[in-house]
């Protein structure tokens, strides 16, 4: 006997049987007891979660013996050929392979022609997004108003690629994603049917790799049932889907969590040696972070246990270890590392340097005891504005040379101390603009709020031509200004002036530095990094 994969094998033959789709299941059952059949469907969802079984399925319903009925019978001749695919009534049409109006023309000149067997010839439509404008002209009539005996079942993974004209003629159901804890119910009854022996974490970690889809889920419980010769284990579906370990991930967040770098970086090097992508250590590592800050974010109590169980993939005994480790740091701090490892991610699909970045994340979370944060940084340009508040010098009748367009070049005003209200939504002012543009906050850390009058803010800003050009485009001030009028509470305007450099105390035995006259551009490259010349060319 030929063999049967699992995925054929154990397809669901009647709604009851569908997996995770209880909404379309109802609405169907109901339609069909009450004898109210459209002359079209759409289901729209992700590859694997049961829309070409559903199609079979109603079309079994609608040419049953006992039918049209909300469960078919399975028994008759009809039910026994569309199970066995051989049903002269049931026509199934890849959308991606005939797209064509030709293909389309010939299944309208079929229309007419009367069901063989049962009560209608069904039409079944897989991937019908990528049928081309001209064969979806050629099908509207039809689908519009086809023959009493006929009816269309469409599946797609695309849905918004279907006309709109398409879609107003059908009735859509949207399946939905199926959740990890359900893909694992469903392996475990295939593997104990199979007689085959695996572990939960194992189990658990073939339902993340198929993200949703049980086709995949199936296809990879195949996979490693021929991959390994005895019990299954979590290091065998590693091993075969090139993912990392639940243990591993652990020991390198905790190790990032103590501040401890090189055991980091060794648990990853050791990884990556064993034939792990770099990628998909990053995305357990972000999907570990995920949880982590799930189950820091959620509170104690008997909803949590429920919360856990849906939006954590990983099996309950696992639950404690990740909220002993989620304890051991803030939800602010985790949602950064979880930005961090997202955007690398992100990026390393796309890069020849994916273990590169990887590991640039791995020793940035882990040195994170090296970062300064919003509030630290206002604090220190607060202590810095009161140590240094001293008159201000006549201003100038126009701009200098070296202020950008929009900076006022006269220094701060003779009180540096700006208003207490200003200085306590300024932190709120900055988290909010680097959640909108991190680039811009980071030039805006360099800023000093220096007083308010009116509707008129005045930022001090230091004398850097980057910063200044930055801050000063359109687009930048819009933003700013927007977003420090919400953090104000009323509508404010920003305007910039050029911060005095500090001066240095020479020592009596010190005279105090020429200035460096070089070309102009090192003069530029020394104003746009604040840079030093440490050993500048001697006079000629």
């Amino acid at each position: 006997m030929a063999y049967v994969t699992l995925a054929r094998k154990y397809r669901p033959q009647t709604f009851d049987d569908l997996i995770g789709q209880p909404h379309v299941t109802a609405t169907l059952m109901r339609a069909l007891d009450a004898k109210r059949i459209a002359q079209a469907y759409l289901f729209a969802g992700l590859r694997g979660v049961g829309k070409t079984s559903a199609a079979r399925i109603l079309a079994k319903c609608l040419n049953c013996a006992k039918g049209p009925a909300a469960v078919p019978c399975n028994t008759c001749s009809s039910c026994t050929q569309i199970t066995q695919g051989s049903s002269l009534d049931v026509i199934e049409i890849d959308g991606a392979s005939n797209r064509g109006i030709d293909e389309i023309r010939s299944l309208r000149e079929s229309v007419p022609f009367a069901p063989t067997t049962g009560q209608f010839r069904v039409y079944i439509i897989d991937e019908v997004h990528m049928l081309t404008t001209e064969a979806f002209n050629a099908l509207l009539k039809t689908l519009e108003e086809p023959p009493a005996h006929v009816k269309f079942i469409f599946a797609t993974t695309a849905a918004s690629k279907v006309p709109a004209t398409i879609l107003s003629r059908c009735q859509r159901f949207d399946f939905r994603r199926i959740e990890p804890a359900t893909v694992v119910e469903v392996l475990q009854r295939l593997a104990k049917a199979e007689k085959i022996r695996i572990d939960e974490a194992a189990l658990y970690a073939i339902a993340r790799a198929s993200d949703g889809s049980l086709r995949d889920a199936e296809v990879t419980l195949e996979q490693v049932m021929s991959f390994v010769e005895g019990p299954i284990t979590e290091r065998h579906v590693t091993e075969l889907l090139g993912s990392i370990e639940s243990d591993a991930m652990t020991r390198l967040t905790d190790a990032l969590l103590d501040r401890q770098a090189a055991p980091a970086l060794a648990i990853v090097v050791g990884q990556v040696e064993q034939g792990r992508d770099s990628s998909q250590i990053l995305a357990g590592l972000v999907r570990h972070l995920r949880n982590l800050l799930i189950v820091r974010s959620l509170r104690d109590g008997a909803a949590q246990a429920e919360a856990l169980t849906r939006l954590v993939d990983e099996p309950s005994d696992r639950l404690s270890r990740l909220q002993q480790q989620a304890g051991r740091s803030s939800p602010q701090e985790l949602l950064v590392f979880l930005q961090m490892a997202a955007a690398a991610y992100d990026t390393a699909r796309r890069s020849p340097f994916a273990q590169t970045l990887l590991e640039m994340v791995v020793v940035k979370i882990a040195t994170r005891e090296q970062w300064q944060s919003l509030d630290g940084l206002t604090q220190r340009l607060e202590q810095l504005g009161r140590a240094t508040g001293q008159p201000a010098p006549a201003a100038s009748a126009g701009p200098s040379a070296g202020a950008a367009p929009g900076v006022v070049p006269a220094t701060p005003p003779a009180s540096s101390q700006a208003p207490e209200d200003l200085l306590a939504i300024w932190p709120a002012f900055l988290e909010r603009l680097g959640a909108q543009k991190m680039s811009l906050a980071a030039y805006m850390m360099h800023a000093q709020p220096l007083q308010r009058d009116g509707s008129m803010v005045t930022v001090g800003l230091a004398a850097f031509a980057l910063h200044q050009e930055v801050l000063s485009l359109p687009d930048n001030r819009r933003l700013i200004d927007q977003l420090l009028s919400e953090a104000c509470g009323e509508r404010v305007v920003v305007q910039y002036s050029t911060l005095p450099e500090p001066r240095e105390t020479a020592t009596a035995d010190q005279a105090p530095a020429a200035p460096f006259a070089g070309p102009p551009m090192v003069q530029d490259i020394v104003n746009l990094f604040n840079a030093t010349i440490m050993n500048p060319p001697k006079p000629s």
